[in-house]
Order: C-alpha cells, then structure tokens, then sequence
C-alpha cells in the first residue's frame, strides 16, 4: 500500500465472537426437514463482485455446520436470489420466493443498506428471522423488526471515529459525499448526530450510485473548499469516486476520507486506478484487514479462510466474513435455544455470553447483543 500511497487507519479489533456450542458430529437426519436459510442479494450488478465472495464463504458455512450435524438434526439447505443490486428487485424476488414454496427459517437480507432495508420489513412481516451486514440506523429499531440482527458495528461508531481524526487533524470545513439512496441516508444522519455538537462545519454533497462517470459529483463536492472530502460508498462506486478525483484538476489536492465500505471494495480502492488517485486517500478500516489471516486467527477463521481461498485469493474479508458470521451465529443461537424457531433465537442471541475467538468478522475482541438493538455492542 506504502507504493500506493494509500494511507491507512486503523480501528482496534473488533471481533463478533459466539460461545462454543457443542454439536454432534454425526451427519444431519435425512428424515428431518431441512433449515432452510435463503440469501438475497446482487449476484449481479455493482455489488456483484463482492457477493461472489459472499456466496463462497456461505457455501463454506454451510458445509461446515452439516459436517457437525446440521443445526439441530436439520440439514441446512441455502437458495440464493439475485437482487441485481436493486432494492424493487430484491423485494420482488424475495416475495416470489415466499409465494411459491415453504417458508425458509433464516433470510440473509441484501449486503447494503438498500437492500436491507427493503428486505428486512418483508422478513419481520412475514415472521422470518434475518440478519444483515447494514449499519443503518433505520434498521435499528428492535419494536419494527425484532426478528433481525445486524452484524457489522452500527454506522455511528464509524462516524465517532472519523470525528476524533478529524479533530485530531484540526480540520475546520468538511464536505460529506454520500449516495442518493437509503444508504445515503444513513451516512447524513449519522454525520448530523455526532457532528452536532462540534465545531466542525459540515457541508453534504450526493451522488447517484448508478453513475459510471462520478466526476461531476466529486466537483460539486469540492466547491465548498472543504478541508477533506468524507466518502461513503459501496463496491464499484468506490472506485469510480477515486477515478473521479484522480481525473480532476488538482482532484487529490484535497485529502479523501473514506469509511469502512469503501475498505470492502474488491481489493481496496487502490485496485484499479493509477497511483496518483490515491494521493491523499485514506481509508477507515477494521484492524485484522492490516494482518495476516493465517497467523492471527483463530481456527474457526482458518475454516473460512480456506473455504473463500480456494475459490481464488480473496480481495477482502469482510464482507464475506460478515455473511460467515451471521450463518455460524444463527446456528449456535438455535443449539442454545434447542430451537429454530426465530423469536427463540434472537432471544437466545441476546442472552449468549460471546467469547473471543468464535467467529472471523473483526479479530479477536468480544461482542455482546441485547434485546434493545439489533447491533452488537463494542468494546470501547
């Protein structure tokens, strides 16, 4: 990266971890129905290139618990239904699926906040347990939607951490670039809660997601003169930002700071664009992508790890680890609660003691879930 100049900062680890559960190692009972556990999300489109990784690492959970005796006896069985990145087409696909066959036990719903949060009112509705890698706070209301669980940090611990390097740096004038979506949303509500109070003055800018060229978009961006440009992004549009910025005159003069999704794009966004793009670009990102898979995880990392590398080296861990994550931690919550039924697990979710180590999203610290959010609590 130092060849790049992709400045890096890095979190301290946060690891969403369960408590060991002892399963049998018998194979899962033919007789029994199977879990059935469905994923929605865009196989193609622009997040395609991440939800390939995403489908690898399920597929790698998937065996993993069967070859333990499946989740309770049941064989876990997964379908997967391709959003095309579009929220109206993961809502459509998702109610065809619930129109023509048994309902499944486990939804994965979207890798964004646009597709969870179009997913997960469908799932609540019809009684469906969900998790999500979204950090909306939109999807943080446990009364609207108590059978889902998120995996990743809520969005606001990403925003308080670009708050203190933003003071740290002693910037005075921030310009914000988010999309035009509910992921957009998200960011903008975030950024006017934690920044409320601080001295920073902060400017909004958006951008169409959909968009191949971003140069206009990162032009209005910086017609405020901001100190630094504050991105949030997912997949390709993260590198279209930073081709823009690359392409515009005196486009890297200004510092870019880029939030955690924009670490999740397919090999970082120095990938595919010219060194000079990067200039001035720096990424939050969580502590265990700067380390070594093979030599800081824990075993349950190596069983992903090897399950994702040997479909091609992976260009991140994240997002696939999340989808790991959420599979494997559903399955201990329905051994704890000798049950699959989904109020019973998200109780037993809330009440498990979550060790380190358990499961592979961000290292080695420990996690802990309550009845009032659908966010893991971090440590500080």
């Amino acid at each position: 990266m130092k060849s790049k100049q992709l400045a890096v900062i890095a979190l301290a680890a946060m690891s969403l971890t369960a408590c060991s559960v002892s399963s049998p190692s018998a194979g899962p009972t033919p007789d029994k129905d199977p879990f059935t556990f469905v994923f929605v999300g865009g196989i193609t489109g622009a997040l395609a290139s991440i939800t390939s990784q995403e489908i690898v690492a399920l597929d790698t959970a998937v065996a993993s618990i069967n070859k333990g005796g499946g989740i309770l006896g049941h064989k876990v069985v997964m379908e997967t239904l391709d959003s095309k990145s579009d929220p109206t087409e993961a809502v459509s696909v998702l109610q065809k699926r619930l129109a023509s066959g048994a309902k499944p036990n486990l939804i994965r719903a979207g890798l964004g906040s646009n597709d969870a949060l179009a997913l997960v009112p469908v799932a609540s509705r019809e009684g469906i347990a969900s998790y999500t890698s979204s950090s909306s706070p939109l999807l943080d209301d446990t009364k609207a939607y108590p059978l889902n669980k998120g995996i990743s940090a809520p969005f606001v611990r990403q925003v308080e951490m670009s708050r203190t390097y933003m003071e740290f740096k002693k910037y005075k004038n921030i310009t914000v670039l988010a999309p035009q979506d509910g992921a957009g949303d998200s960011t903008i509500k975030a950024v006017q809660a934690i920044y409320a109070d601080s001295t920073i003055k902060v400017n909004f800018a958006r951008y169409n997601a959909t968009d191949v060229d971003l140069t206009v978009a990162y032009q209005r961006a910086v017609e405020s003169k901001p100190d630094v440009l504050y991105v949030n992004c997912l997949g390709a549009p993260c590198i279209r930002v930073v081709q823009a910025r690359g392409s515009a005159v005196n486009g890297t003069d200004i510092p870019m700071f880029g939030d955690i999704s924009m670490a999740g794009s397919a090999g970082g966004p120095a990938a595919s664009v010219p060194p000079a793009a990067v200039k001035n670009l720096h990424v939050l990102v969580w502590d265990d992508m700067l380390k070594k898979p093979a030599t800081q995880q824990t075993s349950e990392f190596k069983v992903f790890y090897k399950g994702l590398s040997e479909d091609g080296a992976p260009t991140s861990t994240s997002a696939p680890g999340i989808a790991y994550d959420g599979l494997e931690m559903f399955a201990k919550a329905a051994a704890y609660a000798k049950s699959t039924d989904p109020a019973k697990m998200i109780k037993a979710i809330n009440d498990m003691k979550w060790a380190p180590g358990d499961f592979v999203s961000y290292g080695q610290a420990s996690l802990d879930y309550n009845k009032d959010s659908a966010f893991p609590t971090l440590p500080d």
